[in-house]
């Protein structure tokens, strides 16, 4: 795989990072237009989120038969032209409604640029790949909250969405003209029902598939709302709340860059430590801030531990099993956005009344994920043993 198929790789993970964080920066602005409280636009990547769970796991099997091209195509031409149409929504029903179906598109995104990661890499080149691509998913919640709230500022929330639109439409034509159609990878399994039953039999997938949701999809998902928490918690602008969300972007990248490293050093352990401390993290919210940079000091266990954890997680899952690749990165998609959508619609419900509940079942959540990622891995290093 060459660098630019890379880059064009990132740049689609890119998008599916942008839809789950550029409205919260947007949410004081699109809130009058809609006639509803801001918190309620929280709704918007919860029905994303929710969307993308319940699809994915159609969308992985398919890419498992019949090759990762035309799905990612399908996928990056609609998440076009439906944020052009999110941006031209008449009230919040409407746009929630469209915000579910660019979560069907971005069930076809993720999952196969994914796959096409581990298809055309050794296993000693996995984390490696996986993480530069992954810094086109990272990189989302340093550059999309900063611009989507200048532009909300400045010429309207409607013009962040149009520009979505226009960097999917020009990721399809870079998927067109870069990729070969690619092939099948289901081998002889003739069925979606033996598809499944084949990925959920891959040995330890079970225990790794439920931390995507318990850990991964909460710590994920705290960064969708992390804009309207610092907002909240500090009083901030959209523009300041956006670089604050942005700041703890690049933290992510650091950390998700410095996975490959903290894997060599640290082995087994790195993963499990990584999740440890974005649980420990999203409790420390909860700690009182007095200006943005101790609210930025505190959420830095959150975002590095999240930005090293997530990458190693996903390049885990995805060598488990080459024939069932595909659709066991659909099910961690699933899972994942299904912990998104938890976290954002449990943001809306409870956000108004305040947010300490809030943060102390989300740190919960994702602690429950991370202890199940910690068993898994001791759960591999006896099998290993007993050999």
């Amino acid at each position: 795989m060459t660098l630019g198929q890379l880059s064009i790789l990132a740049a689609a993970l890119f998008l599916v990072g942008s839809a789950e964080v550029v409205a919260g920066p947007l949410m004081t602005a699109m809130a009058p237009d809609f006639g509803v409280a801001p918190a309620a636009i929280a709704y918007l990547p919860a029905a994303y989120g929710l969307a993308y769970a319940g699809f994915a796991i159609i969308a992985g099997p398919l890419s498992d038969r019949f090759g990762r091209k035309r799905p990612l195509q399908a996928g990056l031409l609609g998440f076009a032209l439906l944020s052009a149409a999110l941006a031209n929504s008449s009230n919040l029903s409407v746009a929630i409604a469209l915000s579910g179906l660019a979560g069907l598109c971005g069930a076809f995104v993720q999952p196969n640029s994914l796959s096409f990661v581990a298809d055309s890499s050794s296993p000693e080149e996995v984390d490696i790949r996986t993480a530069r691509v992954f810094v086109g998913l990272m990189s989302a919640f340093v550059i999309t909250p900063s611009i989507a709230g200048w532009i909300a500022d400045r010429f309207g929330w409607r013009y962040a969405y149009y520009l979505l639109a226009l960097l999917a439409a020009l990721a399809f034509v870079a998927v067109s003209a870069a990729f070969r159609p690619g092939r099948a990878h289901g081998g002889g399994v003739v069925s979606f029902v033996a598809t499944h039953r084949g990925a959920l039999a891959t040995p330890g997938v079970l225990r790794r598939l439920a931390a995507s949701y318990f850990w991964l999809g909460s710590v994920a998902g705290f960064g969708v709302v992390v804009a309207d928490v610092a907002a909240r918690k500090l009083s901030l602008l959209p523009t300041d709340a956006g670089l604050l969300a942005g700041f703890f972007g690049l933290v992510t990248i650091a950390g998700n860059l410095s996975g490959p490293l903290a894997r060599r050093l640290l082995a087994y352990r790195a993963l499990p430590i990584a999740c440890l401390a974005a649980s420990a993290g999203v409790f420390a919210f909860a700690l009182p801030a007095g200006s943005v940079a101790q609210l930025a000091l505190i959420g830095l266990p959150w975002a590095f531990g999240y930005g090293c954890g997530g990458p190693l997680h996903h390049a885990r899952l995805s060598g488990m099993s080459a024939q069932f690749r595909g659709t066991i990165n659909s099910y961690h998609a699933s899972l994942l956005n299904l912990g998104i959508f938890s976290t954002s619609f449990l943001f809306g419900a409870l956000a108004p009344s305040g947010l300490g509940i809030f943060f102390a079942l989300i740190g919960g959540i994702s602690l429950i994920g991370a202890t199940l990622l910690v068993v898994a891995n001791l759960a591999e290093r006896r099998a290993l043993t007993d050999r």
